[in-house]
């Protein structure tokens, strides 16, 4: 199985399975996660947490560990509406900041771009060394 779910009772942790690779993750880590993206979904409308999973799932397959989506942005260009995704490197991956995006289309839902992968790798790696400087 690429995706899953599993929530084991006796812990009381969500078990997320992607790619092989199982991520603990606590109830309540869960239901902040939930709630934070019902709200999302509340002001940016209901095609938020489809180009959020979309993107997400664009990072996964694309980019490495320690990278996650944005919140997405609606716009306009060429009379076609996009969600603009930030690509974020994560405090856990040594740092917090944007390294890229992907623009996703509002009604069909394909990537119909994104930020070079060697530019993204050469930012994460650029913010990384600088936040290890810093520290």
């Amino acid at each position: 199985m690429l995706y899953g779910l599993h929530f084991t009772i006796k812990t009381n942790e969500f078990n997320f399975i992607k790619k092989g690779v199982n991520r603990i993750m606590s109830i309540d880590k869960y239901q902040l996660a939930e709630k934070t993206l019902v709200r999302y979904e509340k002001l940016y409308g209901p095609n938020f947490r489809k180009v959020f999973s979309v993107a997400n799932g664009y990072i996964s397959r694309e980019l490495t560990d320690g990278m996650v989506a944005g919140i997405p942005q609606k716009t306009l260009l060429k009379q076609k509406e996009l969600w603009v995704v930030p690509i974020v490197l994560t405090k856990k991956a040594g740092g917090y900041g944007e390294i890229g995006a992907i623009l996703i289309d509002d009604l069909s839902h394909a990537i119909v771009g994104a930020s070079a992968k060697e530019e993204v790798l050469q930012k994460a790696e650029l913010l990384f060394n600088e936040k290890a400087k810093a520290a």
